[in-house]
């Protein structure tokens, strides 16, 4: 659901998005006070300065997106061959 839906649909007085895929959408400074987002998938959603009083969050799926988990892993991976083989040459020094 897209955050433009989301905010149309609370303008419009519903407050239960119980369930819904709301993954990389921004409520930046948006007014979501009470609103009910249990079960729903927020990775990398964005709530900065939002009002969130009195909202509900009950099992949520939240956190990175499983391709950002990825690429993180993968920049620590090689990060980690690039520091120990720069170290390895400091002994050999």
């Amino acid at each position: 659901m897209k955050a433009s839906e989301v905010l149309k649909k609370y303008a419009d007085g519903e407050r239960n998005f119980c369930h819904a895929n709301l993954r990389g959408q921004s409520f930046k400074r948006k007014d979501l006070s009470g609103a009910d987002f249990s079960h729903a998938k927020i990775q990398s959603a964005d709530f900065s300065n939002a009002n969130l009083k009195n909202a509900k969050f009950i099992s949520t799926e939240a956190g990175l997106q499983g391709y950002w988990a990825i690429v993180t892993v993968i920049i620590l991976l090689f990060l980690s061959i690039v520091l120990g083989f720069f170290r390895r040459s400091l002994v050999l020094l």
